[in-house]
């Protein structure tokens, strides 16, 4: 996989078993990734691929998009014992995958299961966190069918202490930010229908989320989440003709999602009371909002490849999304005095093609792709300062292109050359194109996200006779990125527009390593300059004054470390295995808004963090006992915005597999 035309980090099974940490926490460890967290358990997280984040990253499961549903289900959602490996594309997007993005991928790839086999796990951690996730898998042979149950559940109060970015020496202990989240799933496989594999699964989420507030003391306003999925999964080889292989999925969701803000009163945090901006009442935004947003979604992938002889290959993609939003809010319509939300319909699609040379020895690989991207948008569009024709039917449609180019050359038996070359582009999504219903009003003008991006790269990869590997990467890159979407708060409704322009250069390099047996250690450091090259302000013909400044809110170096100690019967005994890790982590201080002096208050400060974690395996790895302490010095972290993080904290875990 490394070894691919295209830069790619992997983080395999081998660097997740054993650590009791979400999958967002193992992405901030990898070189040129970094994942911002708004609080503690279910808040939001964006995860930055060479500074590029949010939307602009495709995040993929199977290589099924996983975006689309951002709204229900969550990367952390999948407990790392179930995950095989995490591909991490950088730049390059592969046009198998589909979808439109403009910063890199990421794609969760799913442990196969064997037959006859159950695995239930338990945790408990800091702030009353519970986790519980089971799956268990039954084959009928004589039938050929797999049958596979699947149940997660997360509980956290989030109860942690933390200093106010607002006050100064004032300690705020977080007491409404409680999640709840429970997962269930079902699938069945057949292996006897003409296809290779049919697959079906059903799903059902359920989440509540209270808002935790920071400038002061929010205390009812919260969101309540269920959703509901149903999928088809095909798969055949020499499908109608010799070596022409399908991969196909058809997806429906459907989600209900509730946002309820009708408090009269606010509240400081020392108990005093004070008005409303509405008579209405509203905590988080100055209206008040008793808002349904019910959505409906359908998904389908195809896939093709066709090897028409050894060296060549044929693959082709199509992605097509559609969904209908009918969102509903009469608490707010009635603040406003006239009706704010309105039904919405997006359609888009994603067509691939690439070609994929390699020589006879494989010593040169080279990938040509291509990609036609079209979305079609219908919704209505509000003036609140006209009562004569206040309302407006909307619609969009647009189509553009993409392109890439990436070869991989084998210079020695230990040691590869890559370079690649791609024109991106980024769809807006279905909320920024249309908005959410009631707080994001449509922006229907907006167009997509384009991006020029080169990389070169050299990789180092040597096992030796004893069995042990050094792997070493060393990448440069530069991006360009044009017609930036960002987001525009409003006095009543915000939106999102074009914003610009950006340039990001920088360096990046990684080394893994067996230092003998017993003893594994990883090292990355990234350093990425991403700048403001907008001639001048938005909408205007004003010079720019940040042109040439570095974008806000983005860190440019970051440096990540760690060892692990693995030893068989290490207490004495037979079947147990022990592994003892720990790892650093080291953000450079940077700027949440433009930098205009050096003494300027407006930015997060250097961190630098300590984990230390422990497993040990019984019984030929059936059960498995495991427990870490996170941010062991009690660092003081801040993320986006000045936001304060959760100090020191721990977790313990039991798990039981049979197989």
């Amino acid at each position: 996989m490394r070894e691919s035309t295209i830069p790619v980090s992997v983080i395999s099974a081998k660097d997740l078993q054993g650590t009791v940490s979400n999958a967002n926490e193992i992405l901030a460890k990898t070189v040129g990734v970094t994942v911002r967290n708004g609080g503690g358990e279910g808040s939001s997280a964006r995860i930055s691929v060479r500074g590029l984040e949010g939307k602009r990253i495709g995040v993929f499961v199977d290589g099924r998009p996983m975006n689309e549903n951002s709204d229900y289900a969550d990367i952390n959602d999948f407990p790392l014992d179930m995950i095989e490996r995490i591909e991490i594309y950088k730049g390059i997007v592969p046009a198998w995958l589909g979808g439109s993005s403009v910063g890199g991928a990421i794609n969760i790839v799913l442990k196969e299961f064997p037959p006859g086999y159950y695995d239930i796990a338990y945790g408990y951690s800091s702030f009353n966190t519970h986790k519980f996730n089971s799956v268990v898998k039954h084959h009928e042979e004589k039938l050929g069918l797999l049958f596979g149950i699947g149940i997660g559940y997360t509980y956290s109060d989030n109860n942690y202490m933390m200093d106010s970015p607002y006050y100064d020496n004032l300690k705020i202990k977080r007491n409404h930010d409680q999640y709840k989240k429970l997962l269930t799933g079902f699938g069945v496989k057949a292996f006897k229908w003409w296809f290779d594999e049919v697959e079906i699964e059903m799903g059902r989420i359920h989440s509540q989320k209270q808002i935790q507030g920071i400038e002061y003391d929010i205390r009812q306003a919260h969101t309540d989440t269920k959703s509901y999925m149903g999928k088809l999964h095909l798969d055949k080889t020499d499908f109608l003709i010799k070596n022409l292989d399908l991969k196909s999925d058809f997806m429906y969701s459907y989600g209900n999602t509730s946002f309820v803000d009708t408090a009269t009163i606010r509240y400081q945090f020392d108990g005093t009371p004070f008005p409303c901006p509405s008579p209405y009442g509203g905590e988080v935004g100055r209206y008040p909002s008793q808002a349904q947003n019910r959505k409906h979604g359908f998904m389908s992938k195809i896939n093709l490849n066709y090897m028409f002889a050894r060296q060549h290959t044929i693959n082709f993609n199509s992605l097509v999304n559609y969904a209908y939003g009918i969102p509903k809010d009469e608490v707010r319509d009635a603040a406003l005095g006239y009706k704010n939300s309105f039904d919405t319909h997006m359609t888009s699609a994603t067509h691939g093609l690439s070609y994929e040379y390699k020589t006879k020895n494989s010593r040169l690989m080279n990938v040509l792709a291509a990609k036609h991207y079209f979305y079609d948008t219908h919704t209505t569009m509000v003036n609140p300062l006209k009562k004569q024709e206040r309302y407006q039917q909307v619609h969009c449609k647009k189509h553009d292109l993409g392109v890439s180019e990436s070869v991989r050359y084998q210079l020695f038996p230990s040691l590869f050359l890559k370079g690649s070359f791609s024109y991106d582009v980024r769809l807006p999504s279905e909320e920024e194109l249309l908005g959410d219903g009631w707080v994001i009003e449509p922006s229907t003008n907006l167009t997509p996200e384009h991006s020029r991006s080169t990389n070169v790269g050299l990789i180092f990869n040597r096992t030796s006779s004893s069995g042990n590997n050094l792997q070493m990467e060393l990448n440069g890159f530069y991006t360009y990125l044009t017609d930036m979407i960002r987001f525009v708060g409003g006095p009543i409704r915000s939106h999102y527009e074009n914003f610009g322009e950006m340039r990001m250069t920088g360096i990046e390099y990684e080394m893994k390593a067996d230092f003998n047996r017993w003893l594994y250690g990883y090292g990355n450091i990234t350093y990425q300059d991403l700048r403001d090259t907008r001639k001048y302000e938005p909408l205007t013909q004003n010079p720019n004054p940040t042109k040439g400044d570095r974008m806000p809110n983005i860190p440019f170096l970051m440096m990540n470390g760690g060892l692990e100690f693995h030893k068989e019967n290490l207490f004495g005994g037979k079947g147990q295995n022990t592994r003892i890790m720990t790892d650093l982590s080291y953000i450079h201080e940077y700027y949440y808004d433009f930098k205009q002096s050096n003494y300027q208050e407006r930015k997060i400060p250097t961190s630098f963090t300590v984990n230390l974690g422990i497993e040990h395996s019984l019984w030929n790895e059936r059960l498995f006992i495991s427990g870490y302490i996170n941010n062991l010095t009690n660092a003081k972290i801040m993320s986006e915005f000045n936001r304060p993080l959760p100090g020191r904290n721990f977790g313990l875990k039991i798990r039981y597999v049979h197989r």
